[in-house]
């Protein structure tokens, strides 16, 4: 007599480990974004300006911008910055590469910069601000842009 066959064993189903290495992935990734926001204990009110996290954004800039001490003057214990921007007839001053210096060292916003260098003797002094600082300045075209820098 023969022996009735045996069935063979179901086959053993290997599960695809894309899956778990796709899960792992994003869980790294969630991590490394959640976890500096879940540690981070400072008070902060929103995203700062570079110049804010200097030790003194002003004096950074007179550094960087005007080595030669012509054009940008510091006071009122590094909280005010006078720029003086020469003009076509009045050469003293710093020139436009000194003022982009200054302006990009302290963040300050594209329209505010324009608005800056756009107005006339005729508009008089005009006054703008942006977070940390204010600004009043007057452009002549004979005399050059002048403006103040104060740190609130």
């Amino acid at each position: 007599m023969t022996q009735p066959r045996q069935p063979y064993p179901p086959p053993v189903r290997r599960r695809s480990p894309v899956p778990w290495i796709v899960l792992a992935v994003v869980l790294v990734a969630a991590g490394v974004v959640l976890v500096p926001k879940l540690v981070n204990d400072s008070d902060d009110d929103g995203a700062q300006p570079v110049a804010a996290t200097e030790q003194d954004p002003l004096l950074v800039a007179v550094t960087k911008c005007d080595p030669t001490k012509k054009g940008l003057k510091l006071a009122d214990n590094n909280r005010r910055l006078t720029v003086n921007r020469s003009g076509a007839t009045d050469k003293t001053g710093v020139g436009a590469d000194a003022l982009a210096c200054v302006f990009e060292t302290l963040q300050v916003p594209g329209a505010l910069s324009d608005r800056m260098l756009s107005t006339t003797a005729a508009d008089g002094q005009l006054r703008g601000d942006w977070p940390g600082y204010s600004v009043t300045w007057t452009n002549d075209y004979p005399k050059g842009l002048d403006l103040t820098v104060t740190r609130n």
